[in-house]
């Protein structure tokens, strides 16, 4: 049934990505100039002259659509929830490849001598966390339908 609590967790995985995508993720100071960084690419840095020192953030957008799909597809395995949870904790994986990535490019620009401040981590890099923990709850409700599918066949 795709009716369970464990597909609104999902849902709501699958959701959060997508709002982050749009969403800066980290935002920087060079001078009076404020920069961000989203999960696709640097915004505002047409008028900085170390453009073309900025790293390609390729692995982000990569994780968070991986990230999205996998959710988006486990939702639809209900009817075998041992490859749900198997999903689920892919799903994890590149969520915290994700949070890595993250935090791996954004020290990597604050160290750049043209940026005056450190980084400034807006709410959607806290999103991968908030994904992680509805995982978890979506995994323990799976479980507990399995165990509620072996109690009930055992009773035949």
């Amino acid at each position: 049934m795709i009716q369970r609590v464990q597909t609104i967790y999902l849902a709501l995985v699958f959701i959060l990505i997508a709002i982050m995508s749009f969403l800066p993720v980290v935002v920087f100071n060079s001078g009076d100039v404020v920069f961000y960084m989203n999960i696709f690419r640097f915004e505002g840095v047409n008028s900085l002259d170390f453009v073309g020192d900025l790293p390609n953030i390729w692995a982000l957008p990569i994780a968070a659509s991986l990230l999205a799909i996998i959710s988006a597809f486990s939702i639809f395995k209900f009817k075998n929830r041992k490859q749900q949870m198997t999903l689920n904790m892919i799903a994890m994986l590149m969520n915290f490849i994700l949070l890595a990535g993250i935090f791996y490019y954004s020290d990597m620009v604050a160290k750049m001598d043209a940026v005056t401040s450190a980084a400034k981590y807006d709410v959607a890099a806290f999103f991968p966390i908030v994904t992680v923990l509805l995982l978890i709850l979506a995994n323990r409700n799976i479980r507990k339908d399995e165990k509620l599918v072996r109690e009930s066949e055992r009773l035949r």
